[in-house]
C-alpha cells in the first residue's frame, strides 16, 4: 500500500461483527459484480451484501495473506481508498478518457473468516437484505 493512500469509511454491513455463518460469495458476470454473504441476526437468517457498478478490476486476499492495513478501518466495513495507487495503475493502462467520463473508485472491505475484497469501480451500493432461504 503506498503511503499517501487514506481509508474513508462509507459504512458497516448490516450484521454485527462475527456474525456470518456461510462462505462469502462474490459473483461479477460482466459490468457489476456483487458480494453477498449469509448471516444470523437475532435467531433468524438473512441475506445480503453489496454491489458493485461498472466494475473495471478486483482483487481478493485470503486471510491468511491480509496485512494490518487490509483490515483496520474495514472490519466488516466498506471503505474507500483515497490517493489509491492501484487505481493509479488501472489509469495509466487505459485512461479515463478512453471509456467514458466517470471515475474509478477504490473499495475495500474485510469480511472475517473470508478475507478482503478490493473492488475497482464506478460506485456501490447495499443490496437489499431478505430472508435466507
Amino acid at each position: 500500500m503506498n503511503s499517501t493512500a487514506t481509508k474513508r469509511v462509507i459504512g458497516p454491513l448490516s450484521p454485527s461483527p462475527s456474525a456470518y455463518t456461510e462462505n462469502v460469495v462474490f459473483t461479477h458476470p460482466g459490468g457489476d459484480a456483487e458480494l453477498r454473504c449469509t448471516y444470523e441476526r437475532n435467531g433468524s437468517m438473512y441475506a445480503g451484501g453489496l454491489r458493485f457498478r461498472r466494475v473495471r478490476s478486483y482483487r481478493f486476499r485470503a486471510e491468511g495473506h491480509c496485512t494490518p492495513w487490509h483490515i483496520e478501518d474495514a472490519y466488516d466495513t466498506l471503505v474507500e481508498v483515497d490517493q489509491s495507487e492501484w487505481i493509479g495503475e488501472l489509469l495509466a493502462a487505459e485512461p479515463s478518457e478512453t471509456w467514458g467520463h466517470w471515475k474509478i473508485r477504490h473499495f475495500l472491505i474485510y469480511l472475517d473468516g473470508a478475507g478482503a475484497y478490493e473492488v475497482a469501480a464506478e460506485d456501490v451500493e447495499w443490496l437489499p437484505e431478505e430472508p435466507a432461504s
